[in-house]
């Protein structure tokens, strides 16, 4: 009897901490038309498990005999956070664009005004 061959993603690998499928349908939600390599569906795989066992610990860190929504808000505030600090990095980039570009004009001005005071003086 020939075995039948099961697709990759339908295959289910005990050492990885999520279900490969599952794992697979959320990435090829956001990835359309490209093919994702089994090390990367690996590799998320695993990380998605480290990034669980890091909350789960900083969880763990209440005083409290159970742990509840607050802990959870509490320990996924930092990752909940990077796309307010990408944006502020936007934000302070483009102000400190605009200083540069103020600077620049002030320095321009004093140099004339300047230059008018001593061709004035000669």
């Amino acid at each position: 009897m020939a075995e039948e061959q099961v697709p990759e993603e339908n295959q289910e690998d005990d050492s990885l901490p999520f279900p490969t499928a599952r794992v697979v349908k959320i990435l090829r939600s956001e990835i359309k038309d490209k093919q994702i390599r089994g090390e990367v569906k690996s590799a998320m795989n695993i990380w998605l498990g480290d990034l669980l066992k890091k909350i789960a610990k900083e969880m763990g860190n209440s005083q409290y005999a159970t742990v509840g929504i607050a802990d959870f808000q509490r320990a996924t505030r930092a990752y909940d956070m990077i796309e307010d600090i990408v944006k502020d990095e936007e934000r302070l980039l483009t102000s400190t664009e605009k200083l540069k570009q103020d600077a620049d004009h002030i320095q321009r001005e004093m140099q004339r005004f300047f230059n008018t005071i001593k061709t004035k003086k000669d």
